[in-house]
C-alpha cells in the first residue's frame, strides 16, 4: 500500500517538494500517494493541490486548518512547509495523531520549540526528521569525501568566506527568475521603490522567523558546517544593518552585514564574512584549507552565502582542489572519484534512483524510514536542533558581544536573544 501524505503549508518552498515527488515518480519512485494539502491561504492551497494534479497525476483534498485535515484525512505523515513559528505547535499535534513528520528547516523557531518537537517524537514513537537538503547533494557528499576520506586535504584546518554584494540579483538559483535572492528576501522592499511582497513580510517579523538570514537560508549554512567539520565549540560574531547608510545596532533590523568566527571542537578554524549592503566592487570567495591542500568552491550564486557547493536545475555545482604537491582537481574530477570510492548499495542510499537534488533525497529517505528500509533520518530532531543553536549562538554573540559556547546555547545557559521569541510562543 502506498503511503499516504500530506502537505500542510503550500507556500514558496513546499513548490520544490512538490517538484522532488514528481522527480521520485519519474525515478521509478513513486510508492506514495499526496492525500491533502493545507494552508490558511485557501488560493495557494488550491495552487498546490492544482501542481500536484498535473505533476504527479491525482488531486489532493484541500484543507485550511490542519485540525480539520487530521480529523478527516486518511493519511500516514506530513511534510510541512510553514513559517517557522508555527512549526512546533503544528507538527506536535500531528505527531499526537499519530502521523510523522518532515519538517522544513529551521526545526523549531528555537531551542525550546525543538525540545517540544522532539519530545514529541519520543513520547509517540513518530519519526520527526528535518529537511535540509544541502548536504545531500553531490557537491557537499564530495567536499566532505576530500575533508575526511580521499587523503587529498591531510587535516582539515581552516576555512575562509567571503561575499559582498549590493546588486539586485537575478533569483535565487533553482527556483526561476521570478524568485528572490537574499537582498529581497531580508531587505525592506521586494524591489527597487516596491512594498515587501506579503508572503515574505513574515520574515522580517522576529517572533515568527526566529531571526534574519542568519537563521533562514543561514541554517543551512550551520547544518553544513557541522556536516564537514563537526560540532563548534564557540562563536563570535558581529551583526549590523547598514543598508541606511549609517551603522544600526544588531535587533533593530534584520541584519545585512555579519563577521563570524567558528573555532571547533576538533581544532578547525573559520571565518564567515559577508554582506547584503556593499555599494561598489562585490566579491565572493569560499576556501577550506588543509595540511596537504585547499578546495575552494567557485560555485558563484546569489545563495552561495548559505548554500555551499550547491547544484541546481540550471547550473551544476563548480570547484577547485589544489594539493601543496601542485595537484589541481576541478569538482567534476573529485566528483568522479567519490562516486567510484562508492559501492553500489552506497551509491542507492546517498542518491536514490541516481536522484541528485537534495529535497527529492530528504524525501525518498524520510518514506524509506516509514517503510522500515531505514532506521533513522540523517537529520533527525536532535541534529536539527543542533544546527538551529549554532544559528542562535551567533545572534547571542551579536546581540551580548560575548564569545558564546554553542553548548551553553544548547542547553539554555544562554539565551538572552532567544527569550523574547520564547515568551511570545508560550515556552517559557
Amino acid at each position: 500500500m502506498p503511503i499516504r501524505l500530506a502537505l500542510i503549508g503550500c507556500g514558496r518552498i513546499s513548490r520544490r517538494h512538490v517538484l522532488a515527488m514528481q522527480d521520485l515518480q519519474k525515478r521509478g519512485r513513486g510508492d506514495f500517494v499526496v492525500r491533502a494539502v493545507c494552508d490558511a491561504n485557501e488560493q495557494a492551497a488550491i495552487e498546490r493541490a492544482d501542481m500536484f494534479e498535473e505533476l504527479l497525476g491525482q488531486r489532493p483534498a484541500v484543507y485550511a486548518s490542519h485540525l480539520d485535515l487530521l480529523a478527516e484525512a486518511q493519511v500516514d505523515a506530513v511534510d510541512l512547509c510553514l513559517p517557522h513559528g508555527f512549526h512546533h505547535g503544528i507538527a506536535v499535534d500531528c505527531m499526537e495523531a499519530g502521523l510523522h513528520v518532515l519538517c522544513e528547516k529551521p526545526l523549531g523557531i528555537t531551542i525550546k520549540a525543538c525540545r517540544v518537537m522532539i519530545e514529541a517524537a519520543e513520547r509517540t514513537g513518530r519519526v520527526l526528521s528535518t529537511a535540509a537538503p544541502h548536504r545531500r547533494q553531490p557537491g557537499q557528499r564530495t567536499a566532505k569525501w576530500v575533508f575526511d576520506e580521499s587523503g587529498l586535504m591531510g587535516t582539515p584546518l581552516s576555512f575562509f568566506h567571503q561575499f559582498r554584494s549590493a546588486a539586485v540579483l537575478p533569483g535565487a538559483p533553482g527556483e526561476g527568475s521570478n524568485q528572490p535572492n537574499p537582498s529581497q528576501l531580508w531587505g525592506q522592499s521586494g524591489g527597487a521603490n516596491e512594498p515587501m511582497p506579503a508572503h515574505r513580510r513574515w520574515r522580517r517579523d522576529k517572533l515568527m522567523s526566529g531571526g534574519g538570514p542568519v537563521l533562514d537560508s543561514g541554517f543551512h549554512y550551520c547544518d553544513s558546517l557541522r556536516y564537514f567539520f563537526g560540532e563548534v565549540d564557540k562563536v563570535y560574531a558581529v551583526l549590523k544593518s547598514v543598508k541606511s547608510g549609517t551603522p544600526d545596532a544588531f535587533g533593530d533590523a534584520p541584519e545585512d552585514t555579519v563577521f563570524v568566527t567558528f573555532t571547533f571542537k576538533s581544532g578547525v578554524t573559520g571565518s564567515w564574512a559577508w554582506s547584503l549592503a556593499a555599494p561598489g566592487e562585490e566579491a565572493y570567495d569560499v576556501t577550506f584549507y588543509g595540511s596537504q591542500g585547499s578546495l575552494r568552491d567557485t560555485t558563484a550564486a546569489p545563495f552561495s552565502i548559505f548554500h555551499l557547493f550547491q547544484r541546481t536545475p540550471q547550473k551544476l555545482e563548480t570547484a577547485r582542489y589544489e594539493g601543496s604537491d601542485g595537484t589541481v582537481y576541478d569538482m567534476q574530477e573529485l566528483e568522479a572519484k567519490h562516486r567510484a570510492s562508492l559501492s553500489m548499495e552506497e551509491e542507492e542510499f546517498l542518491y536514490p534512483g541516481g536522484a541528485t537534488d537534495g529535497f527529492s533525497i530528504e524525501i525518498w529517505e524520510f518514506l524509506e524510514i516509514l517503510r522500515g528500509n531505514r532506521a533513522a533520518p540523517e537529520i533527525d530532531g536532535w541534529e536539527g536542533m543542533r544546527s538551529l543553536a549554532l544559528g542562535d549562538a551567533i545572534y547571542e554573540s551579536g546581540l551580548t558581544g560575548d564569545v558564546v559556547r554553542v553548548d551553553d546555547v544548547l542547553n539554555g545557559t544562554r539565551s538572552v536573544f532567544q527569550d523574547p521569541i520564547d515568551e511570545h510562543w508560550g515556552l517559557s
